[in-house]
């Protein structure tokens, strides 16, 4: 392959970066969560409105016709965005093949998803669905707009400018659009309208923000990243069908009301989880990406993140788990009350994908997205069988199966993950001990503040409030109390790293020497 010019690289060199990879990365993580923070409230609380303005079966419907956009969504990108960020040098060679092809394949997404609409809605046994499909897919088409400019941002690490591009964009998409039409009784459409403007604005915006060149270059032999983005577009596959699969078996199986109770529990335990993950991960991808061959850096930084995770998820989900009955109904009203027993397994599965999702970047940033394959494919061929056999009993059967699935996952992935980093598997274990004890003693303090009979004569909302209150005032001096179990080895090591980088005060609270 001949060696771009100076001329034709399109690429920061680390030489004439002024802060640090680390400092990069600090800043580049608290744009994200300071953007997730913001977008998460946004969500959380118009999710609210929309759901009482709306009811289940409009999210039946918007629900399927998600499930089948995100079906899409594992081939509209082909796994180049991955590319670009991970190489170590791009040239405008590159960006233009990579554009020409991310917008070539998303025509054609828009096209078929279109013209198999019907088919796909017959699938659900829901005709309804069919012209929410082929209005939704328009999004392939859109989004390929954004998506090279997206990942030479990432690269990077600017995550300023897409926080703030996905802040306006879904204000204007939602709290513009989708509630005023939701509130003048246009039901699923009134999502699907908020959705496609989201994604305009989104796409056109991040373009704008980054300009690159957008000559057409669609020889695939011009494009030298279709063998790594075909691997991760196969990761991208085994696990999309893992944490969708759920969603098409109980579309298949139930009642599109029953799809849609789901579908708004599934999305209120998953929104935090996603919105501090799906932050981490693309810093940690940038990150990773630059660090390529330093294992005691990729070691470190792992089992320390995942660590965090736990820490971090387990009690917080341990403690919704323990008051499903009081958190349904206070948010979304009495006609959710299906949605109570299905909380539960699902804050579990989220704390588990929490902890497991620290791998994937590694993996793929170090070249070696094929053993995530392998343990995605594992999970995935142990999931379809289970998951049908307990759909045959009920739904919540197929939630506490989901689970089971999510469980055998972390323990493959992160197993191999560790062993690719040159660590220990069991690694694993001493990972979760605290997390898991200071997620029992949540979950037992909040099943007695919410059965004692003291604070019942309370209204829901009043209940829940003190719950929240006490569990936040607990939560930190559970930290404090085990600090010394929790910091050590790797994550004493990784916080001592970052002693300059973090405020005095709360590097004081973690009791090491400055």
């Amino acid at each position: 392959m001949r060696q771009p010019s100076p001329a034709q690289a399109i690429d920061i060199p680390p030489a004439k970066s002024n802060p640090s990879l680390t400092s990069k990365s600090i800043t580049a993580l608290k744009w994200n969560y300071l953007g997730r923070l913001i977008s998460l409230s946004l969500q959380f609380a118009i999710g609210i409105v929309l759901a009482r303005l709306l009811g289940p079966e409009p999210f039946g419907l918007v629900a399927i016709a998600l499930f089948v956009q995100g079906l899409g969504n594992l081939f509209a990108d082909g796994g180049l965005s991955a590319a670009l960020i991970q190489s170590r040098e791009i040239t405008e060679h590159d960006i233009r093949s990579v554009f020409s092809t991310q917008m070539l394949i998303g025509i054609v997404m828009s096209i078929s998803v279109a013209g198999s609409a019907p088919l796909m809605a017959a699938f659900f046994d829901e005709p309804n669905a069919a012209p929410v499909i082929m209005m939704m897919a328009l999004s392939f088409t859109l989004q390929a707009i954004g998506q090279t400019a997206s990942a030479l941002i990432k690269r990077n690490l600017e995550f300023k400018k897409i926080q703030i591009i996905s802040l306006v964009s879904y204000c204007v998409g939602y709290l513009g659009l989708g509630l005023p039409l939701a509130y003048l009784d246009y039901g699923a459409w009134s999502l699907v309208f908020a959705q496609l403007t989201q994604v305009s604005i989104n796409a056109f915006a991040t373009y704008f923000s980054h300009r690159h060149p957008i000559l057409p270059l669609v020889n695939p032999k011009n494009c030298r990243f279709l063998r790594f983005g075909a691997a991760i577009t196969l990761n991208n596959i085994t696990s999309w069908g893992i944490s969708n699969l759920d969603t098409a078996i109980i579309g298949r199986s139930f009642e599109t009301a029953t799809l849609g109770v789901y579908n708004r529990v599934f999305n209120l335990v998953n929104m935090p989880m996603y919105a501090v993950t799906s932050s981490m991960q693309s810093v940690l991808f940038s990150a990773y990406a630059k660090s390529q061959g330093n294992h005691q850096t990729l070691r470190l930084t792992f089992t320390a993140s995942t660590s965090i995770m736990a820490l971090f998820f387990f009690p917080i989900y341990g403690a919704m788990a323990a008051i499903p009955d009081l958190i349904i109904p206070t948010l979304y009203g009495d006609k959710w009350q299906a949605a109570i027993p299905l909380m539960a397994p699902l804050c579990f599965a989220m704390a588990v994908n929490a902890m497991l999702s620290m791998s994937g970047p590694l993996l793929s940033a170090i070249g070696l997205p094929h053993v995530e394959l392998k343990a995605q494919l594992i999970t995935l061929l142990i999931s379809i069988p289970s998951l049908i056999i307990a759909a045959q009993e009920s739904v919540l059967t197929v939630v506490w199966t989901l689970l089971g699935t999510y469980i055998l996952r972390l323990l493959l992935l992160v197993t191999a993950t560790l062993k690719a980093v040159r660590d220990k598997s069991y690694r694993v274990l001493t990972i979760t001990i605290m997390p898991l004890i200071i997620t029992v003693l949540l979950y037992g303090l909040c099943r007695y503040l919410g059965q004692l009979p003291s604070i019942q004569i309370y209204p829901r909302a009043t209940r829940l409030g003190i719950i929240i209150f006490s569990c936040a005032l607990t939560y930190p001096v559970l930290l404090l109390l085990f600090r010394r179990l929790i910091i050590h080895g790797s994550m004493k090591e990784f916080l001592v790293s970052l002693q300059n980088k973090l405020p005095a005060r709360l590097f004081k609270l973690t009791g090491l020497p400055a």
